[in-house]
């Protein structure tokens, strides 16, 4: 280490025009160092700017190849969320956005154990409950259709820990 320091400050002194020292401690001048950067001996030297830059971007490369690659999560797009609105007795409201087809054919599931009887009257599903529900649309200050329905063993629908889908 200490003969390649010697050699710098001998270059320097001596004033041999411009001197360009390697890595190795080899002294090039001028068009001795254009040569060899011709046969690659020389390396590039990269900005502290740009290597932030190149990094910066092959993250951003790499997380997007990431994230196109997993899977996407399963989504039930028919599980009830949100609040049950108690509306009298043993009725709850909910409005509901059904996309698999008319509200008429669809049925109601507790934790996948089917509800019914389906359509029932209002008065029945107040007074009775035991998983009756029917489709209403707007009412009740919804937009769109509500379902009111009633857990199978007259429970609150918020609290028992039960999950109610549309199918």
């Amino acid at each position: 280490m200490r003969n390649i320091a010697s050699r710098i400050r001998l270059a320097t002194r001596r004033g041999e025009g411009r001197s360009v020292v390697c890595a190795a401690g080899a002294r090039y001048r001028r068009r001795e160092a254009s040569q060899a950067r011709a046969k690659g001996k020389v390396s590039l030297r990269i900005s502290a700017s740009t290597r932030i830059v190149i990094g910066s971007t092959l993250f951003a490369l790499a997380s997007s190849a990431f994230l196109f690659l997993v899977p996407p999560s399963p989504i039930d797009r028919n599980l009830l969320r949100g609040a049950f609105r108690l509306y009298k007795g043993y009725a709850y409201l909910i409005p509901v956005k059904y996309v698999d087809g008319t509200l008429e054919t669809a049925r109601l599931y507790e934790d996948d154990q089917l509800l019914g009887p389906a359509n029932t009257a209002q008065q029945e599903i107040i007074d009775k409950g035991a998983g009756r529900f029917a489709f209403y649309r707007d009412t009740w200050n919804y937009f769109g259709p509500a379902l009111m329905f009633s857990t199978s063993d007259n429970t609150d629908p918020n609290t028992n820990g039960r999950k109610y889908h549309l199918r």
